[in-house]
């Protein structure tokens, strides 16, 4: 039960969550209402990953950053397939879109707080970049399949280390 690995996990996902703010405001790619969805997903695996790192040798808040690791890996692998659904649709000549976004919960306003972070300015489905003929949904969802392995890794220690 070290903190390296926790660590590690923040990293993973704060590197994710760059390479986004990097699609957005270096390259112009917007996000739509499913990429704010799947960013915020990305930021609970980072925060997990500080909860692990806090005291990993405490049951609690090891099996509490597990949760909230697989939580926010469950939601973005959501949203991101339906995104790649979407995306399908369109290129498919379709009429596709998302869901109007709502904005989040009112004790916790992203989209006011942080605009340039939070606030879908794109329509879903519309790709606007590619990198070997996928978008950049393809490799966000790509990026999350790799973290599948490491959760399900940690999650079969946890048990163990129960026994």
């Amino acid at each position: 039960m070290r903190r390296g690995p926790w660590l590690l996990l923040t990293a993973c996902a704060v590197l994710l969550e760059c390479f986004a703010l990097y699609m957005q405001h270096v390259m112009g790619v917007e996000p739509c209402n499913e990429c704010i969805y799947i960013r915020v997903g990305v930021l609970g695996i980072a925060i997990s990953g500080l909860i692990g790192a806090v005291a990993p040798r405490v049951l609690l808040l090891r099996w509490s950053a597990l949760a909230v690791w697989l939580l926010g890996l469950g939601w973005s692998l959501y949203r991101a397939n339906l995104l790649l659904n979407l995306e399908q649709k369109v290129r498919e000549g379709m009429e596709a879109s998302c869901g109007r976004f709502k904005g989040f919960p009112e004790w916790m306003p992203l989209e006011v707080w942080l605009p340039d972070v939070f606030e879908p300015r794109a329509m879903c489905g519309t790709v606007s970049w590619t990198f070997l003929n996928q978008s950049v949904t393809f490799w966000i969802w790509i990026a999350l399949w790799a973290i599948v392995l490491p959760a399900l890794l940690a999650l079969v220690a946890q048990t163990r280390s129960a026994d």
